[in-house]
């Protein structure tokens, strides 16, 4: 009879067992599906988005621009409540943000190709802030990107390992779903070489077909490695955010557009001007010298552009400019973009 009994509550013991196990798996694959579901609604979004027109497109006879606001660069805190206080677009602008930094967390002589968030503002651990992200995004439905490398990231090395292009698009495809990021801002500054060009080649192409955006962010000092870049890459690269700021060559328009048309991809391509917000009496006279002559307008027949030279602006950074407390450059910016070059004030 004892033996019976102990039998009965064995049994039971193992089935409570295998239904609490059950049912973590259960939940597991719950969790899994909601995070695929997520994700597949985002890149069904992205998808529209990119078969949408773009920049040869007019809403209400105004001509759309894009803005790039760099973030988190200073690795000091940012708060939900810092971010509330950005200012809005003109209706006619397209909000981006980039977050600084993600890179590769291997050593830098022999990157890994696993990508984690580094030093900036941002970073919660190797991940990026959720609560941060989603105030980013609730600006005006702005995109978020990560901007890659940075211009503390070390050079790179003759050549990387072997499989490195498969395991870092891996590794920077679920980057972007845990995140759902819009894509990634290139922004290595330091050593590019030939086996740069090929790594990144292959990586891009790969994050193209996942449904991802890739944006470069050259610098006069990095910008033949970009060129190279863009040649192999053609239209998968659409938008270029040039570091004008750093780049005392540009002093007129048509300095200015042969530094961009060296980038030509042979697809739509956005020229994107930065600005540095550190220098803010410098950049308000980019805007009403070099920004606003640069500017695409549209047709008189409201379906197009003329072909002029820019067709956004870059600010680096928020970070700067919360700390002065004032967003002097991005409100100039604005006025430019959204139609009122002569609203703009040099210092």
């Amino acid at each position: 009879m004892l033996t019976v009994l102990l039998s009965v509550i064995l049994s039971i013991k193992f089935v409570s067992a295998q239904s609490l196990l059950n049912s973590a798996n259960v939940s597991h694959a719950l969790q899994q599906d909601s995070q695929l579901h997520q994700w597949n609604h985002w890149l069904n979004h992205r998808r529209s988005m990119a078969a949408s027109p773009t920049s040869a497109t007019v809403s209400g006879g105004a001509c759309q621009y894009v803005f790039v606001e760099y973030i988190g660069s200073s690795g000091a805190a940012i708060t939900a409540d810092d971010i509330a206080r950005f200012p809005k677009p003109p209706s006619n602008v397209k909000l981006s943000w980039v977050v600084a930094f993600v890179a590769d967390a291997g050593p830098s002589a022999a990157p890994t190709g696993e990508f984690v968030c580094t030093s900036g503002s941002l970073c919660s651990g190797s991940k990026l802030d959720s609560v941060l992200l989603s105030s980013l995004k609730s600006v005006a439905g702005a995109e978020v990107y990560a901007g890659l490398g940075g211009p503390l990231y070390p050079s790179w090395p003759t050549t990387s390992a072997p499989g490195y292009a498969a395991t870092a698009a891996q590794s920077l495809i679920a980057f972007a779903k845990a995140n759902l990021l819009a894509g990634y801002d290139l922004n290595f500054q330091a050593g590019l070489n030939d086996d740069w060009v090929k790594q990144w080649t292959s990586i891009v192409g790969t994050l193209t077909a996942a449904g991802l955006v890739t944006t470069i962010n050259p610098s006069v000092s990095s910008k033949e490695a970009y060129i190279k870049l863009t040649s192999a890459l053609g239209a998968q690269v659409g938008q270029i955010n040039y570091q004008a700021y750093g780049d005392t060559s540009i002093v007129s328009l048509p300095s200015e557009a042969a530094i961009f048309n060296s980038f030509k991809s042979g697809g739509l391509q956005q020229n994107v001007f930065g600005l540095a917000a550190s220098s803010a009496c410098a950049s308000l006279s980019q805007i009403t010298d070099l920004v606003c002559p640069a500017l695409s307008e549209c047709s008189t027949d409201g379906t197009a552009y003329l072909p002029k030279v820019v067709s956004g602006v870059m600010v680096v950074d928020f970070d700067t400019e919360l700390a002065a407390g004032s967003f002097t450059v991005v409100s100039a910016a604005y006025q430019a973009l959204g139609g009122h070059c002569d609203s703009v004030q040099k210092c």
